[in-house]
């Protein structure tokens, strides 16, 4: 497939409102655009579900230009599920930082669960970064990277 780019990466949340919260003021991105969508069949096909409703946010991180979308679904309802690195389909977000460390202690700070403290990624014996998780308010795990300098 020869695509042109990638246009954005899409996250299902149980409550938009919260998610937008914590994207926007703890990861720095704006919301670009906003909206409920109700009664779309384009949306029951490419779905492959029927009466879709939904809320739908896009958010952009301007300095890199990268995309998230926010989906809450209200019809068919959204499904819980405990989300876990090794779960076939599971994804996570990196982060690059300048400093893990701090970005540790300022997202911590804010009530922001981490799976871990900031750890050295060591690979074939040399740091090559140092990293860790966070969770969103899903349980949606974002990986902060800090890489070594070379």
């Amino acid at each position: 497939m020869a695509f042109t780019k990638v246009h954005h990466v899409k996250y299902t949340v149980g409550n938009l409102d919260r998610s937008l919260a914590f994207y926007r003021d703890l990861l720095g991105f704006e919301v670009s655009y906003e909206a409920a969508r109700e009664g779309l069949a384009s949306y029951n096909t490419i779905m492959n579900m029927r009466n879709v409703r939904l809320r739908v946010a896009m958010l952009l991180h301007r300095p890199t230009g990268f995309v998230v979308g926010l989906v809450q679904f209200q019809n068919p309802a959204a499904t819980e599920r405990e989300l876990r690195n090794n779960y076939v389909g599971a994804s996570s977000l990196a982060l690059q930082v300048e400093d893990a460390a701090a970005e540790y202690e300022r997202l911590t700070s804010s009530g922001v669960a981490a799976m871990s403290p900031p750890t050295e990624i060591v690979r074939d014996g040399k740091a090559a970064a140092v990293a860790f998780y966070i969770l969103d308010p899903d349980g949606i795990p974002i990986e902060i990277w800090q890489p070594m300098e070379v």
